[in-house]
């Protein structure tokens, strides 16, 4: 009776699977530079954001994929603005991890008339910033 325990003790330990794992953070979130609206000039302005990915040497070589949502929303604490679009600065939305921490930045972009639509300079003019969900998929080595 004690051989069988010691035995199914042994083959559980060797059985017990070891993960790894992928951490991703917003690093940054979006933000634009402090905007005034006398000095606009473009008529889409862009924010910036960063993502930090940290993986374990096991990870190395995994594929993940970024999906944003179509529309979004910034706000100064004043105002909110309507994000057109958000995007990577990887062409195709996804990456292979090649290194353990690695830092992506993102984008969101605006109408310019969007932000300054009648409203006083004082509501206007700030700093915007906003958060976006991104969906992560991790995929497996290629082999």
């Amino acid at each position: 009776m004690n051989l069988k325990k010691v035995l199914l003790g042994s083959f559980l330990c060797l059985s017990i699977p070891t993960f790894s794992k992928v951490e991703i953070k917003i690093l940054e979130p979006l933000r634009f530079n402090y905007l005034n609206t006398r000095q606009l000039t473009s008529d889409k302005l862009q924010a910036t954001g960063v993502i930090q990915i940290t993986a374990d040497k096991e990870d190395i070589g995994k594929k993940l994929t970024f999906d944003f949502p179509k529309t979004g929303l910034m706000t100064n604490r004043k105002k909110w603005v309507k994000i057109e679009k958000y995007h990577l600065e990887l062409p195709e939305k996804e990456m292979i991890i090649t290194q353990e921490t690695e830092n992506i930045k993102f984008f969101a972009l605006l109408d310019r008339n969007d932000l300054t639509k009648g409203e006083k300079p004082e509501i206007t003019e700030g700093i915007y910033t906003g958060y976006v969900p991104i969906i992560i998929s991790e995929y497996d080595k290629e082999q």
